[in-house]
């Protein structure tokens, strides 16, 4: 995923690259722990240490070695005061190092909101054309308007934004599966999109109807419905307590699956469910439920306006036949 760039002087640019070095693995957990600790640690052992004494006196001379005799209180302050310095120097390079402007979590948010006016905005207008066309028997003329905005290539593209999204923000590498389930009568009846093309659907549509199933829970209660650990789910003894359906899913497979409905405004109906699965238990949490659904909502608000597209195009194919 690419970031913006702020461009830097020279200065910062060379911070980042000592910060970038000294964040290696080799140096962070070999070298800078010996070059921070070795030194104070070795001469604080030599200040009280009168063995280690003897042996400095042999090696430095007995100048050297009075030195240390009389100043261990010294010493060890000075190597306190060591360590303190060495730390702050590196942290003052590695916070100069940081842009002088970055997006932040606040920006982040302000830009989400921005968006969602607009789109919000827009998609009222649309739902509530919508609702007028459901009722008309003539939309033929909205046929070229359909041809331009084309809701079905656009819906696969925000699924697989959405499946970026959550592996983005996933520090584990897992391998996420994202679905579009096409809902009719509170039923699943086909995968309307899914992502990546490599990994498509392994269970039919059709047996995801099972009462047992986390599509028909979150159907039923019309709210997000995560399983954290599919196969201690499907270890539950009965179907009642299950929230996940066998499928496909073989005895070796691990993961998480995640299920969110939803709602269209111009029909007050489940019209779709997006599924989210990863192949690693406990990938996705329920504690975390709320942030998972704030990013879902972002993209099943320009679905429902798509959505709102193909009922117009369905109206209007209907018309079509009808006048010839």
């Amino acid at each position: 995923m690419n970031e913006p760039i702020i461009k830097d002087h020279p200065g910062r640019k060379a911070c980042k690259k000592i910060v970038s070095f000294c964040e290696s693995w080799l140096i962070k957990h070999i070298v800078r722990p010996i070059f921070f600790l070795l030194p104070p640690s070795l001469l604080t052992m030599i200040a009280v240490r009168k063995g280690m004494q003897a042996e400095v006196v042999q090696y430095a001379g007995q100048t050297v070695g009075e030195f240390l005799n009389n100043s261990a209180l010294l010493i060890i302050f000075c190597t306190y005061i060591y360590v303190v310095l060495m730390k702050a120097m590196y942290a003052g390079i590695k916070n100069y190092a940081k842009p002088a402007k970055e997006l932040e979590v606040g920006d982040l948010f302000a830009l989400l909101k921005a968006i969602d006016i607009v789109v919000g905005d827009k998609t009222k207008r649309v739902t509530s054309e919508v609702k007028r066309v459901i009722n008309s028997n003539n939309v033929i003329n909205e046929l070229n308007f359909l041809q331009s905005t084309r809701p079905d290539q656009q819906i696969p593209l925000l699924i697989a934004g959405l499946r970026s999204v959550f592996e983005y923000m996933d520090k584990e590498k897992t391998v996420y599966r994202v679905g579009l389930l096409r809902i009719e009568n509170d039923k699943p009846v086909d995968w309307f999109s899914f992502d990546p093309a490599s990994l498509p659907p392994r269970t039919e549509a059709q047996t995801l109807s099972a009462p047992s199933s986390t599509v028909s829970q979150c159907i039923k209660n019309k709210s997000l419905v995560i399983v954290e650990d599919i196969q201690k789910e499907l270890n539950k003894r009965t179907k009642k307590e299950r929230r996940y359906i066998k499928g496909n899913t073989q005895k070796t497979d691990e993961g998480s699956q995640l299920c969110y409905p939803l709602i269209h405004p111009a029909t007050g109906k489940v019209e779709y469910v997006f599924t989210i699965a990863g192949n690693r238990s406990g990938c996705l949490i329920e504690k975390y439920s709320e942030l998972y659904a704030w990013v879902i909502r972002h993209f099943s608000v320009r679905i429902s306006l798509e959505h709102c597209l193909l009922i117009v195009k369905e109206k209007a194919d209907e018309s079509t036949k009808e006048a010839a």
